[in-house]
């Protein structure tokens, strides 16, 4: 069975080898092919050229659509991951795209999956990109060859084109492409949005080069550089390349191979940048010394308002040092600890510093079984007036039926408005004990809301 495309709002060519349920807009798919088993070989090679000549005549179809600026397509995919392997999305096919989209106005969103784009199929590539004056969005995952540095290259050749986001996830990004990039963050203006997600970025030489492209750019707002193994040392360097970035709001590492030698470069960072709103750190290397660092740089900052810590291992000493730091710090309202190796010193330490926290509004402690724990974050909450949200992972009562548990008795907290209500009733949980808490001034409202193990939230 092969697929081939769709209209709806947007289009997409996707698998390049399934059909649809349900086929829409003026370029039919071709008809059903089918093949039987067959011993001769010239019987399974005619199949083949049959099977890829119907899909050229129908893509040759799709691109006079493009071409005529039919306005209800607005988004082009193209994933091989499914295809049948007659099927060849080849250097004549990306021409035809490119002489396709020369004058349309309504494509903004282009999609690769799962192929290769080398030779002059990156070079149309590029002049596609070049020329495309509607191009808002680039997404290439999984491809091999020039495809990434064809992006690259048209991005630093049209500084001022309309492309904002541009994603690269799952491609080997080699030095060359990284070089490439490093120019493009360099040259190019209109790019507010990169992510570069689980590529095999694992050079210094290509860490340098992307760094030098961050130290100059001026433009970029989101940088998501998930799952790519940086080190310490690739780390640093970027950290420092952002130090004095007056445009970056969300930076995202998560998934890395970095400690505390990075950390510190990341601390030394907050310190000094001004600007930067949310920063992910889920899943790397970071002990207590890190957390320290990052501490002791949130005496110092006032722009982060979020910080994700999940899944690392500060441990009780970290925690505390986090707990000190923001009953200074009034502007961070997010913190993620779960899963730390968090123990009841950590906790307690927390519970002491929660009543002079003023800006904390949200807090994710993860893991914790043991009523000392409870305790001395039930007396902490009491006398907190700011935090709204407190999430719990495995909570402690297991051994209780719903609803007896003497910790959620006591951390029945009530929830400040209707809107919070609303938000938080409408996240299905799994396994999470949110507990929505009040604003201290000891009045009640109508509507409080428990979620257990693995019940949605409801107000009872």
């Amino acid at each position: 069975l092969l697929a081939w495309a769709y209209f709806t709002i947007c289009f997409r060519v996707e698998g390049l080898g399934r059909r649809p349920a349900v086929e829409t807009g003026d370029v039919p798919a071709p008809p059903l092919l089918t093949s039987s088993v067959s011993s001769s070989e010239d019987e399974e090679s005619s199949s083949d050229e049959n099977e890829n000549e119907c899909f050229e005549a129908w893509f040759q179809r799709v691109c006079e659509a493009v071409k005529q600026n039919d306005p209800t397509i607005d988004e082009l995919e193209i994933d091989c991951s499914d295809a049948s392997s007659a099927i060849r999305f080849d250097d004549s096919d990306m021409l035809s795209l490119m002489e396709a989209m020369r004058e349309n106005r309504y494509v903004t969103s282009l999609i690769f999956k799962h192929m290769p784009i080398e030779g002059c199929s990156a070079e149309y590539l590029k002049q596609l990109l070049m020329n495309s004056n509607s191009i808002t969005s680039l997404y290439l995952e999984s491809v091999t060859g020039e495809g990434c540095m064809a992006v690259a290259l048209a991005l630093s050749l049209n500084p001022t084109g309309p492309t904002r986001i541009l994603h690269l996830r799952d491609n080997s990004i080699d030095d060359l492409t990284a070089q490439a990039l490093a120019l493009m963050l360099k040259s190019n203006r209109s790019l507010y949005e990169l992510r570069l997600c689980h590529n095999t970025i694992d050079s210094q030489e290509a860490a340098s080069n992307l760094s030098l492209g961050l130290m100059a750019n001026r433009g970029l707002r989101v940088l998501d550089l998930m799952g790519n193994g940086f080190s310490d040392v690739s780390v640093s360097k970027i950290s420092n390349a952002l130090a004095h970035n007056v445009t970056l709001e969300f930076l995202c590492l998560d998934f890395n191979d970095f400690g505390t030698y990075g950390t510190k470069a990341i601390g030394s960072m907050l310190q000094r940048n001004r600007h930067l709103r949310e920063l992910h750190l889920f899943g790397n290397q970071i002990d207590s010394d890190g957390a320290i660092i990052i501490a002791r740089s949130l005496y110092h900052n006032n722009s982060l308002k979020s910080l994700i810590l999940s899944y690392n291992n500060i441990g009780d000493t970290g925690l505390k040092a986090l707990g000190d730091a923001l009953t200074v710090n009034t502007t961070l309202t997010k913190l993620w600890v779960a899963s730390n190796g968090i123990g009841i010193q950590g906790f307690m330490a927390l519970g002491q510093c929660l009543p002079k926290m003023k800006g904390l509004e949200q807090i994710n402690i993860g893991d914790f079984y043991d009523m000392t724990s409870a305790e001395a974050l039930v007396q902490g909450l009491e006398s907190n007036t700011r935090l709204s949200a407190l999430y719990l992972q495995s909570p402690i009562c297991e051994t209780y039926s719903c609803g007896s548990c003497p910790v959620e008795d006591r951390l029945d907290f009530f929830l400040t408005n209707e809107q919070e209500w609303q938000e938080f009733a409408a996240v299905p949980i799994c396994s999470i004990l949110v507990v929505v808490c009040g604003t201290g001034e000891g009045k009640p409202t109508s509507k409080r809301i428990w979620c257990t193990r693995c019940v949605i939230p409801h107000a009872p």
